[in-house]
């Protein structure tokens, strides 16, 4: 018989201790050795506080025909678009009042519809006057 020799495997294990020894080293002189850039940033000038436009302060004027037609700064409008013209009258103005001037033979109906839709935009005080 012949002499058969057995070869052991040799355990090839690799031992990794100095290798991650050296990367933390390096890890460690590239963190201390940086100089952090502080970012740029632009100056903003915000104002103090919300920008006030001074608006006039004026009335506003409706009137009411004896065929019951209403006016707003003299134009015709239409009865549902009282609201809508006395919001571009408060983008412009300062209302101090609303003024209605309704002719003696117009209805009740139309000046309380006009009433109504002004109240419903805002709080403003109303002032009756004659036609």
């Amino acid at each position: 018989m012949r002499n058969k020799q057995h070869v052991n495997p040799q355990n090839a294990d690799v031992d990794m201790t100095p290798m991650l020894d050296i990367v933390f080293i390096l890890l460690i002189f590239f963190i201390v050795t940086t100089s952090f850039v502080k970012p740029v940033a632009i100056e903003l000038q915000r104002p103090v506080d919300k920008p006030s436009i001074d608006k006039q302060t004026k009335s506003a004027h409706f009137s009411i025909d004896q065929s019951n037609a209403v006016y707003f700064a003299g134009r015709l409008i239409d009865l549902n678009q009282v609201a809508t013209n006395l919001a571009m009258f408060a983008a412009k103005y300062n209302i101090a009042t609303v003024q209605i001037a309704a002719d003696e033979n117009s209805t009740h109906q139309t000046l309380m519809t006009v009433m109504n839709n002004i109240k419903e935009y805002d709080n403003y005080p109303i002032a009756l006057t004659s036609h």
